[in-house]
């Protein structure tokens, strides 16, 4: 595990190498979710659409298209977004990491 701690104002800082991966792992994983459960919906509505052939059943396949896809359309995008900035802050100090790594590791006794 590397992790770095800085006391700055008596306040106690703390990156760790290990959450950012892990928070971008699990934000990507939960996008697949949102893929998966797009899909569920928009086979869901496939097979309503069959039954609902008229103008107006086909305006509610519309509303609900509306208001269940849409939606979370615009969740997977903020989502994969968080993962995407958790990934690139982790690789941001991916150099702090190792720095500290080797100064734990030279102040170490053997």
């Amino acid at each position: 595990m590397a992790s770095f701690q800085e006391f700055i104002l008596g306040k106690n800082i703390v990156l760790d190498e290990e959450e950012f991966t892990k928070a971008s792992e699990d934000f990507k994983e939960l996008a697949g979710k949102i893929d998966s459960l797009y899909k569920d919906i928009t086979d869901m509505l496939t097979d309503i659409k069959t039954g609902f052939d008229s103008p107006a059943g086909k305006k509610f396949v519309n509303s609900c298209e509306n208001a269940l896809l849409e939606p979370l359309e615009r969740q997977k995008t903020v989502v994969t977004h968080i993962a995407d900035n958790l990934t690139s802050a982790r690789n941001s100090y991916r150099s702090v990491f190792e720095e500290y790594r080797e100064a734990a590791k030279s102040m170490s006794p053997e």
